[in-house]
């Protein structure tokens, strides 16, 4: 495939701090340089300093002279779309008018959440599929098989360049910056700030151990603000605005945690986890979606069965060396998606 390939997703704007954005645009950026590759965002806020997207407004059904009129420019082989609000009934009705525009070129659609549908959405959705859907579960995947969908699963990725490890000097020096403890042990979480995420477990581990636990939210405007203080109150620090450096928090922590029980509340392969392990951090995590099929227990990844159990198996990891998260995340970069999307895109 040498032709021009097209990334759409409704929102790529600043600032990249939520998951199905993240994941579009960091696709982007990874694409091989041999393949010429454009980024469609089409709702025109704040735009990236970036040649390869362009931005312009679109209605919901994505029913556009603009879009229309790029893409027959761009003549791509192949449209990957990233719905923001992941499969719904419209995002299939969304790929379905791609392919109008571009009847020539294969037209797939990542769903990085699942969704459920009723007995009339299913019926719809069967004449409406794209090429291919990409999925991040099992149970997903066979969702979409039952109803009639080409599938194939898809890992998210990880920037193994900026996400590194850290000397423990550089630790304390960045604790020192952030306005934190240097030499105590620093539990971590990454992610939006609401009650479907489960962080209030956070709470039962800064009680029961002799830690700083940080949670670090984003600029998404669904925070839930009285759930913000009272964390505080009880003790945790909490960081609400875009950090431009958040890799910087992962290096300055002793310890990943994600107690997210919801498979609504977070994608099906969480970016933070990854992002985590390619520091080299010890990750303690429930047993979300298909996490346990990816990655084996051990060498510093720990999977709780309950949200209770989280503080004892992050004392756990005080006092255990042989950390080797990194190298378990290796094989996932960025780089390494896309061309499985590429391979696994000409399939069916």
């Amino acid at each position: 495939m040498k032709q021009p390939v097209c990334i759409i997703t409704e929102d790529m704007s600043p600032p990249l701090d939520e998951g199905i954005k993240n994941f579009a645009y960091s696709l982007l950026q990874a694409w091989p340089s041999e393949i010429p590759v454009r980024g469609i965002s089409v709702l025109p806020g704040r735009r990236i300093n970036n040649s390869k997207i362009a931005y312009f407004r679109a209605n919901r059904l994505f029913l556009s002279y603009r879009l229309w009129e790029e893409l027959r420019a761009l003549n791509p082989e192949l449209i990957c779309y990233v719905p923001s609000a992941s499969a719904t009934l419209f995002s299939f009705i969304r790929s379905w008018l791609l392919k109008l525009y571009q009847p020539r070129a294969r037209v797939v659609m990542i769903s990085l959440q699942p969704r459920n549908y009723g007995w009339l959405s299913r019926r719809l959705i069967r004449f409406l599929t794209p090429d291919v859907v990409f999925v991040q579960r099992n149970e997903t995947a066979k969702q979409f098989i039952s109803i009639g969908c080409h599938v194939q699963l898809i890992p998210s990725g990880v920037d193994l360049d900026k996400f590194t490890p850290v000397s423990p000097e550089r630790k304390a020096e960045l604790r020192t910056q952030y306005g934190l403890e240097p030499e105590k042990y620093t539990v971590l979480h990454v992610g939006h700030i609401k009650r479907e995420r489960n962080v209030h477990s956070l709470v039962h581990i800064h009680r029961t151990l002799d830690a700083q636990v940080i949670l670090v939210g984003s600029s998404f405007p669904g925070q839930d603000k009285h759930l913000l203080n009272e964390l505080r109150k009880q003790g945790i620090t909490v960081f609400d605005q875009y950090l431009p450096n958040i890799e910087q928090l992962y290096q300055l922590a002793d310890c990943y945690v994600f107690p997210v029980v919801s498979e609504q509340a977070c994608i099906g392969a969480p970016l933070s986890i990854l992002e985590a392990m390619a520091c080299n951090l010890p990750v303690v995590t429930l047993r979300y979606g298909d996490l346990p099929t990816a990655f084996d227990d051990g060498e510093g990844l720990f999977y709780a069965d309950e949200p209770s159990e989280l503080p004892e198996i992050v004392a756990q990891t005080m006092h255990t060396n042989g950390c080797n998260t990194r190298e378990m995340v290796t094989p996932y970069s960025w780089r390494n998606v896309a061309r499985l999307l590429l391979g696994q895109s000409e399939l069916g």
